[in-house]
């Protein structure tokens, strides 16, 4: 298993890597494989990672139509962001806490 390409993507204030491995298992399903990884700050939780780190699995098909493993994470997040889980979060984060 080779990584294929490997992007960088400054979301908001953070800022990711994207380890793409098409085809992971070399068969012809065309699975491929993310790795969406928040380099700075380090191990940031993300609204799609508590941990900064997300491994997923996906058929080719869904990368393309998003125009890429870049575009299909953007979107990704984007739609993420919207939850309130998230919004809460961000808004805690910038208010700081008092306890």
């Amino acid at each position: 298993m080779t990584i294929h390409c490997i992007h960088r993507l400054n979301w908001q204030e953070f800022e990711i890597e994207i380890r793409h491995t098409p085809n992971w298992l070399n068969l012809a399903l065309e699975h491929d494989h993310l790795e969406i990884i928040a380099v700075s700050p380090a191990q940031a939780k993300l609204p799609i990672t508590e941990t900064g780190y997300r491994s997923h699995f996906l058929h080719r098909s869904y990368l393309d139509e998003a125009g890429g493993a870049l575009a299909y994470v953007t979107a990704w997040l984007d739609a993420e962001s919207q939850s309130s889980q998230w919004q809460e979060a961000q808004q805690a984060a910038r208010q700081g806490s008092l306890f």
